[in-house]
């Protein structure tokens, strides 16, 4: 049978007060939790309510009783910032009971009319008589941005001092509106240290900080953010010189939200806060930023929910709840529930989500978009101002919900099914969710993944596909044409703006056409294009302009004499078109070989041809290497590509050797009469140099980037195309410096180094290198090595022959014999350490193995043990779960694991059934025989 829930009629729990109108707009009330702790440090939630009124009070008021149990008075003129944070401080030793109440107050001043920042504590200690003192406390704030959130840290750093200690020893933490985060004294409200808004924007893109503003803010500790968020993989914080663990290091996190009004780009940031010690060093950023990741787009957010041990976020906006799931981290779209009228959402548990939409309450299962439970709510209930209802707070152990709804504090009472066998068993299952579903829009509509294409998108037909585009087409290249013989360069960039569906900016008058005389373009006559963000923001358009345009920006000639002849040439190397094609991946060489199709059909290896010629072209219209970087970066190329790209960037950053140069230096000793005319010329290339020093210190980033993307894409191609385009464009010489460009990137990132011969100090400076890149260095050196062959390895011969110093020749010699033998070495070091730890690494692989069957897909965590299984076997472990009938999930009993385990053990073996066994969990277990 399938589980009911019950939504009872909501009833008003307290009116509250009217408020105060501010200087900044009609008066608000903010709603915050209730928390309580103990001498032993765990804080839980209290069924209480602290409600702050702009300029009347701040009161708490028990949910249970619907009475108010304090209150706290403010100047009229004050305005909270944000909810207030309350925490009840409980002594074990005795019955003394101390409430902290902390409020945020911006407070017009009398002198200006600026807005003054205030943190206020309202601190009532309860003697166990009855008697109540009351203690204020305020303390200005340095910041001119409104406290978005408040809270305390947990004093487990400071657990040792609670038993000589009565004072709960916690940090009151602030986030404001600009990112800014202060620690106060929990008692004294004095800063302790301050935290500048460059911790959250220091990760982000330039447009991303501008106009940054802080959306959501939650504390956590770091094993909730481990075992829900990144599931379970610890070795992703390195940061950390401790394995993060639930019962030792764990340090608190804060999970902030951050929204640009610029981009309108949204962050998610992950930050450590520091311990009692780090606190205290000065000089030093005390905050880690741990973790941040981009959220997709969204407009007019106003709520978030965020479960960590579960691993889900969730957003409100424009009448549509968006889950999120994390993935190491990263969060990916699973569901969308669109609600007509949603107001507000509160999150009951992964599988049911209580909205409120006009006047009704509804229960929905996100996962199968489904109506779990729905009553209407009285229109007299808040008033008659027709304000929209705001969750508060949800009691999952008397499943109570309370919100705020115009003047009134109102609380619904969410009955359990009547078949509920356990009380907190979520009703997420399929038979639950059966003729109770609610329709989609559009009807057809499929769930699937965010960065697939739409129904709508591959319900369009492709551009130029239909029989009324046919004469479009032909008229509108007619024109183009018509503009080109005309030299209106102008007018002909904007026919093809709007074919390929870039908006322009209009800079001139429609009379100023901007003819050109002569055959010379202008740049200040062609229009300015409005480029997109990024390439997944170009439309798709018809294919034929794409031809059309390469055949007119680029031409096909005969092949000149000599070494550096190209056949492709670019006639308008300024124009905004060439730009178009080379930012939105459209410059490929099946595209330039389909424009060319006429002129290139009895051609030899044209794709050879065009791959070697293009990245040459845009380096001559591009000087700086920007256009070859875009062309490296968004488009689909071959290995020619890639190697003609490499050399030329290698060549242009002094690692090759230009042969020019190599012709003067043998020439230089026998041309002694011309030896003042060369120092004059030296002198004039000194002072060249230097005013180009400024110059390669920006177009060296380019250049450095697009040699790493060249790097990536070509270890990416088959081995035989590379060899063979290596053999093509380079000579044995500069593949030779092509190996040692790569030997330097293995001296850099530190893989040719000792572990043994690495001290203290030196390990600190050393970064660690990603481990894919010696997977690609060492793929690429092979490469090199075989293109050059056998017989090209003593192709240095020329040079030593032509050296008249015959130690050249010995130095060779004798470094080639050091390379060797050191190359010798460190294959006998490797296969010294594959005996050694073979039989480990291939228990661990069996060991792996067991865990992801076991898994099924699923995040689980492991327990690490530093001892290995005599004779190194491996065994699955029993499920801890198993599926009664119905399809629910429950968990197996100690007892079951231990007899499972016992009946899959030999005659003649021993299994010794630890805690940590029947406790569960996925992984492998440990068999010991008993010979």
């Amino acid at each position: 049978m399938a589980a009911k829930l019950q939504i009872h009629k909501p009833y008003v729990l307290q009116a509250l007060p009217q408020p105060l109108d501010g200087p900044n707009g009609p008066g608000r009330y903010l709603a915050g939790e209730v928390f309580g702790q103990k001498q032993d440090g765990k804080r839980r939630k209290r069924t209480e309510l602290a409600v702050a009124i702009d300029g009347v009070a701040v009161y708490l008021y028990d949910i249970i009783s619907s009475q108010a149990v304090t209150s706290y008075l403010v100047s009229p003129q004050s305005v909270f910032t944000c909810a207030p944070y309350s925490l009840r401080w409980r002594q074990a030793s005795s019955r003394t009971a101390t409430r902290y109440t902390y409020v945020s107050l911006s407070t017009k001043s009398a002198s200006s009319s600026s807005l003054k920042q205030e943190i206020k504590l309202f601190k009532e200690e309860t003697s166990g008589t009855g008697t109540t003192t009351a203690t204020p406390v305020s303390r200005a704030l340095g910041c001119d941005a409104p406290i978005v959130h408040i809270f305390a840290s947990s004093p487990r750093a400071a657990m040792t001092n609670l038993v000589r200690d009565n004072n709960s020893n916690h940090d009151l933490v602030l986030l404001a509106a600009d990112g800014t985060i202060l620690c106060l004294n929990g008692e004294t409200l004095e800063e302790k240290w301050r935290a500048s808004s460059s911790v959250l924007s220091k990760e982000l893109l330039i447009d991303s900080k501008l106009g940054l503003r802080v959306d959501f803010v939650q504390p956590t500790l770091a094993a909730d953010v481990v075992d829900g968020m990144f599931g379970g993989r610890n070795e992703l914080f390195g940061v950390f010189q401790e394995k993060i663990h639930r019962d030792g290091f764990n340090p608190d996190f804060l999970v902030v939200i951050t929204a640009s009004k610029a981009s309108q780009a949204r962050h998610l940031h992950i930050l450590a806060l520091p311990s009692e010690r780090e606190a205290q060093q000065t000089g030093n950023e005390r905050l880690i930023s741990v973790f941040a990741a981009p959220l997709p787009a969204e407009t007019g957010c106003t709520r978030y929910q965020l479960d960590v041990r579960a691993g889900t976020l969730q957003s409100l906006s424009g009448g549509t709840i968006a889950t999120y799931a994390f993935n190491n981290g990263i969060p990916r779209l699973e569901n969308r529930l669109q609600v007509p009228a949603l107001s507000s959402f509160l999150r009951l548990s992964k599988t049911s989500v209580l909205a409120a939409a006009g006047n009704e309450f509804a229960v929905y299962n996100p996962i199968y978009r489904s109506l779990q439970a729905s009553t209407p709510v009285d229109p007299e209930i808040g008033g008659d101002d027709g304000s929209a209802f705001e969750f508060v707070t949800y009691l999952a152990s008397r499943e109570i919900v309370v919100g705020l709804r115009g003047q009134n504090l109102i609380a619904v009472q969410i009955e359990a099914p009547k078949n509920r066998i356990t009380k907190r068993r979520a009703e997420g299952l399929l038979t639950d969710a059966i003729r109770r579903g609610i329709p989609r829009e559009p009807p057809c509509e499929k769930r699937v993944r965010a960065d697939h294409l739409s129904s709508a998108i591959l319900a369009e037909p492709l551009p130029g596909s239909t029989e009324a585009s046919c004469a479009e087409w032909q008229a509108q290249s007619a024109q183009a044409d018509e503009f080109l013989r005309n030299n209106d360069l102008r007018s002909w960039e904007k026919l093809l703006a709007e074919a390929f569906k870039v908006p322009t900016k209009s800079s001139e008058s429609e009379g100023e056409k901007g003819a050109l005389t002569d055959g010379a373009a202008s740049t200040a006559q062609l229009p300015e294009w409005a480029w997109p963000s990024s390439r997944t923001e170009y439309a798709r358009v018809d294919r034929r302009w794409v031809s059309y345009a390469i055949s007119k920006v680029f031409t096909w000639g005969e092949q000149s004499h000599g070494p550096d002849s190209l056949r492709l040439a670019c006639q308008f190397p300024e124009s905004n078109v060439l730009t178009y094609l080379v930012d939105a991946g459209h410059l490929s060489t099946s595209n330039i070989k389909s424009a060319f199709r006429d002129e290139v059909r009895e051609v030899d290896e044209v794709e050879d041809i065009i791959g070697k010629d293009i990245p040459i072209l845009l380096a001559q219209a591009d000087p700086t290497m920007q256009l070859l970087l875009g062309y490296l970066s968004g488009t689909q190329l071959g290995s020619t590509e890639l190697v003609s790209s490499i050399k030329l960037l290698l060549r242009s950053l002094g690692l090759f050797e230009d042969p020019s140069k190599s012709l003067v230096r043998l020439t230089e000793n026998g041309d002694e009469m011309h030896g003042q005319e060369n120092e004059a010329i030296n002198m004039e290339l000194d002072r060249a140099e230097e005013e180009l020093q400024i110059t390669e210190h920006y177009l060296g980033g380019h250049r450095t980037r697009g040699l790493g993307v060249a790097f990536s894409k070509l270890a990416a191609c088959p081995s035989a195309a590379t060899v063979q385009s290596l053999r093509r464009l380079f000579k044995p010489e500069e593949i030779i410096g092509l190996m040692n460009v790569l030997r330097a990137e293995l001296i850099k990132d530190g893989w040719t180094t000792r572990y043994l011969d690495r001290t203290g100090a030196d390990q600190s400076e050393i970064e660690a290198p990603p481990d894919g890149s010696i997977q690609l260095i060492a793929d690429l050196m092979s490469r090199c090595i075989d293109s050059v062959g056998l017989g090209g390895w003593m192709a240095s011969d020329a040079m030593l022959a032509s050296s008249r110093n015959q130690e050249d020749s010995a130095d060779f010699f004798s470094q080639f014999q050091a390379e060797v033998s050191v190359a010798l070495e460190g294959i006998m070091e490797a296969v010294h350490l594959q005996g050694a730890l073979a039989e480990a690494v291939s228990y661990a692989k069996r060991a792996r193995k067991a865990l992801a069957g076991l898994a099924k897909g699923k995040a689980v965590s492991q327990p690490i043990t530093e001892e290995l299984p005599l004779g190194l076997k491996t065994d699955t472990r029993v499920s801890t779960e198993r599926v009664r009938s119905g399809g629910e999930i429950v968990p197996r009993s100690s007892r079951q694991v231990g007899h499972f385990v016992s009946k899959k053990r030999g005659i003649y073996s021993v299994h010794r059934i630890s805690e940590e066994t029947l406790r569960g969990g996925a992984g492998a277990t440990v068999v010991q025989e008993a010979r």
